[in-house]
């Protein structure tokens, strides 16, 4: 790597704490004694615990104090003469990251760009470097990584392939669970596999030799760290960009090596800094979507329009049979073209209807969907739900969840992204089975299986599960 030392003029109008500063009391704060104790937040958005009790203030500095004495603990974040790689997709959040951290120049700096798709040949056989103008934009996105780079002066990017690694981790397990007719969330597997799994392997040496190294990326996330010098994955500050629940099975030693420059701006912020300082992506619109989509025609010659639809995309891998659309008194209302086509919340089109229908339940069993009136119908408002088991960032459960404990705890959790958290009480399974049951204080709209619950302490994420099965207000009207 070369050593990056742009002369960028400081950032003026909107600052970016340095990761060594310690922030002001106007900052996120907190501190962390033990797993089970560290009940946290940020300043401003306070939180009660489940007894009504104010949580502890959260602390992101580079000593904490876990006695009257202050003791000092090893500075966390990246230090001066440190390896950071940055991983750039040619958006405007990781190309701000970049310029913050050219800016600090103190770095042994790198940039990234990472390849995950490719076209397939008609065989459906991968063929990594074969990618062409009809698929993913990662053409475009490449030209614009290499323009932001150029603008910071001429910071060393390279390209990695990591296509098949993204397939075979990935894309095909969600394929699988597609024609099974659950809902998976690729962009959590890919964070964890590919992002922080297989590029971080390959960008970071086994061994330190006295300087750390750093994967930062332009997520909107914190990582804090505990007394005892563990990695914390927290909420960002601009809660409507929040992506924790995105890294929510990312595990605590790839966190450890993790940056996120990100943390304390909000996304206008971003855009202020990027227009400020003129990078070539400063106007690009964001993506909201998985870069896949678009790149295959089910006649292997064109790619698919976004306006097609994701389902459209999905024929092109998945064969499903067509089968009925019933009520809940499983009255036949209409077909549908798959049960990977639709998903749980979803609207049905159903002609003559008078009312909107949306997709409640899948029956696999008979091929089935299970559609109903309203959005608040009872069969879409789920009141418990089922995990097998639960990735613990910190590769273990909370002291009341352990062998000895309350065997309940009291949390935070989302099915989706940027759905608002809502408590809930995570228990042990019934019969000494290795389970949880996730009871919710107020019914979640629209939760399926396959999607992924994630878990929070206040602002701390613990960690995530993939959802096995629901049961709605519905259910226990009707048991």
């Amino acid at each position: 790597m070369v050593r990056i030392r742009a002369r960028l003029p400081r950032l003026g109008g909107v600052a970016a704490p340095p990761p060594l500063r310690a922030l002001s009391t106007t900052s996120r704060t907190a501190t962390a004694t033990n797993y089970g104790s560290s009940s946290l937040t940020a300043t401003g958005h306070a939180r009660s615990g489940s007894q009504g009790t104010p949580l502890p203030p959260f602390r992101s500095s580079r000593h904490y104090s876990a006695s009257p004495n202050d003791v000092r603990l090893p500075p966390h974040g990246p230090q001066k003469g440190d390896r950071v790689t940055v991983a750039l997709s040619g958006g405007v959040d990781s190309s701000v990251t970049a310029l913050l951290l050219a800016q600090a120049s103190h770095y042994d700096l790198h940039a990234v760009f990472m390849r995950n798709w490719n076209e397939l040949d008609e065989s459906g056989t991968m063929q990594p470097g074969s990618g062409g103008a009809t698929g993913c934009t990662w053409q475009r996105d490449w030209h614009d990584v290499q323009a932001v780079c150029r603008h910071l002066g001429n910071m060393p990017v390279s390209m990695v392939d990591l296509s098949r690694e993204y397939w075979t981790q990935v894309f095909e397990p969600a394929l699988d669970e597609w024609r099974q007719g659950t809902t998976p969330n690729p962009d959590v597997s890919c964070n964890r596999e590919i992002k922080f799994g297989a590029l971080m392997e390959r960008l970071l040496p086994e061994r330190d030799e006295g300087r750390k190294s750093w994967l930062a990326t332009g997520h909107y996330a914190h990582v804090a760290w505990s007394e005892q010098g563990r990695p914390m994955l927290m909420r960002a500050k601009d809660r409507t960009k929040d992506q924790t629940y995105y890294l929510s099975s990312v595990a605590e030693d790839r966190l450890a090596h993790a940056h996120f420059p990100l943390a304390h701006l909000l996304k206008s912020q971003v855009r202020e800094l990027a227009k400020k300082h003129s990078l070539p992506t400063a106007e690009r619109r964001e993506s909201m979507g998985i870069c896949f989509v678009g790149t295959r025609g089910s006649d292997g010659s064109k790619g698919i329009s976004n306006t097609q639809g994701f389902s459209t995309f999905l024929n092109g891998y998945i064969t499903s049979p067509p089968g009925e659309i019933v009520d809940e008194h499983a009255q036949v209302v209409a077909t549908h073209r798959g049960l990977h086509t639709l998903t749980v919340g979803q609207g049905a089109r159903i002609r003559g209807a008078t009312s909107k229908y949306y997709v409640a339940k899948k029956d696999i069993a008979n091929n089935r969907i299970v559609a109903v009136q309203g959005k608040q119908h009872p069969m879409l408002l789920c009141r418990r739900l089922y995990v097998r088991e639960i990735e613990w960032i910190w590769r273990e459960p909370p002291p009341e969840l352990k062998e000895g404990g309350a065997g309940k705890v009291t949390l935070l959790a989302q099915v989706r992204h940027r759905q608002v958290e809502t408590e809930c009480i995570v228990s042990r399974a019934k019969g000494g089975g290795s389970g949880y049951v996730v009871e919710f204080a107020e019914p979640v709209l629209a939760v399926a299986p396959g999607q992924v619950l994630g878990l929070w302490r206040g602002e701390w994420c613990l960690g995530s599960a993939v959802i096995q099965c629901v049961d709605t207000v519905y259910d226990d009207q009707t048991r």
